[in-house]
């Protein structure tokens, strides 16, 4: 019972959010639609539907961490129960959000709108209904993912005193966008070499099958939903701020 609490409380501090997110998604399809009615132009884009609910997912799991831990440990929920309920939130929202995307990219289609999703860029020779059930699995458990992954984030922070939580969000940054360049250039050639190989034979493997980027995506939700337990197991309740 007190995982569905959760999974209410998740839900009531997400409608809204949802509610802005579609009317916004909506507004833009009507705009292109308008835009094209009145150039007389063939075709207008207005795709990314999947990619921006993955980002939504990704910001409400960096929410979700502080404020559910305090909710939920200030009622006398149990930490087990507070993260199985965002487990399983996530899941069904990401699901949620796939079918309202699937509708609102075959709506923008009868509106002669180009709405197709990144999965269907990444598989163009994909057809019929397993190729477009493969590619919603995908969808599903990319958001699923990117959640868990916003979770992961917004609890490392919570678990941070002020000095690591900047020293964190500067050498972070500078390590991916500096230093990794600076050390594949410093690296010896084979290495370097070694490791294009492996990138390359991953993409490769991933561009086969939608079904295989959803097992990539499911792996990575399996470890971050480790280390998110292993940071909520002993989070304290912090006030906000």
């Amino acid at each position: 019972m007190k995982i569905g609490r959760m999974f209410r409380w998740y839900w009531q501090n997400t409608y809204w959010g949802l509610v802005g997110f579609y009317g916004a998604i909506l507004i833009l399809m009507l705009l292109g639609f308008s835009i094209m009615i009145a150039s007389g132009t063939e075709e207008i884009s207005v795709n990314g539907l999947s990619f921006s609910s993955e980002i939504m997912l990704l910001v409400l799991g960096i929410i979700f961490f502080p404020s559910g831990t305090r909710f939920g440990l200030s009622h006398g929920v149990s930490r087990k129960t507070v993260f199985c309920g965002l487990v399983v939130f996530l899941l069904a929202l990401s699901v949620g959000m796939t079918a309202v995307n699937q509708l609102s990219q075959w709506g923008g289609q009868q509106m002669g709108l180009n709405t197709y999703g990144t999965e269907r860029m990444l598989y163009p020779s994909i057809k019929g209904l397993d190729g477009r059930f493969g590619i919603i699995v995908s969808q599903i458990a990319g958001g699923w993912a990117l959640g868990m992954l916003g979770y992961f984030i917004g609890g490392a922070y919570y678990r941070m005193n002020k000095i690591c939580k900047i020293v964190v969000s500067i050498t972070v940054p500078a390590l991916l966008f500096f230093g990794l360049p600076l050390l594949l250039v410093a690296a010896p050639a084979g290495v370097v070499g070694a490791l294009g190989n492996w990138f390359f034979s991953a993409v490769e493997w991933v561009v086969r099958s939608p079904y295989h980027l959803a097992l990539l995506w499911l792996g990575g939700t399996v470890l971050l939903g480790i280390f998110s337990w292993l940071l909520i197991r002993r989070a304290p309740v912090k006030i906000a701020g």
